[in-house]
């Protein structure tokens, strides 16, 4: 089963730099067990929409295509799942509380995402592992130079 990391487009730029997916250093900030996600939903995560400043405002993304008017946005799709740790599981080994679980589940789900479909892992995951890359112009399109520019210019805040 293929699952997909999903963020926007300076960060997948930056990814694509470094060559790897790397943990997250958001959980160690809220005190909880760092790891790098990923979601079976194809289309894509609303968990992984992001927040921007416009006018001293933060604003956050509140769907893919205004993230994709905003901030663009990519996807690396990861085909190994047997490889990665399901949310459930991933409970198991956090110090998470189940009241803090319940807050996560409960937000994530009213933007529409679905925890039993969230996977991690505990490790960075080099690109040449990955099934495939991809931008979001009009539809997921594969990560090349032409796709890649052609999302910079339709994302307002990397002009």
């Amino acid at each position: 089963m293929a699952v997909h990391h999903y963020t926007d487009l300076k960060s997948g730029i930056s990814i694509l730099q470094d060559g790897y997916l790397e943990i997250s250093d958001t959980e160690i900030k809220n005190n909880i067990k760092p790891a790098l996600w990923f979601s079976k939903d194809t289309k894509y995560e609303p968990s992984a929409l992001k927040s921007y400043i416009d006018d001293d405002i933060i604003k956050t993304c509140s769907s893919l295509e205004s993230q994709v008017m905003v901030l663009g946005c990519m996807r690396f799709t990861y085909s190994n799942s047997d490889e990665l740790i399901k949310w459930e599981d991933y409970l198991r080994e956090s110090v998470l509380e189940i009241s803090q679980r319940k807050i996560i589940e409960e937000t994530y789900k009213k933007l529409g995402s679905d925890p039993s479909g969230w996977y991690c892992s505990f490790k960075n995951i080099p690109l040449k592992l990955l099934e495939s890359i991809e931008v979001y112009t009009d539809k997921w399109s594969w990560a090349n130079e032409d796709n890649v520019q052609f999302a910079i210019r339709k994302a307002k805040s990397l002009k």
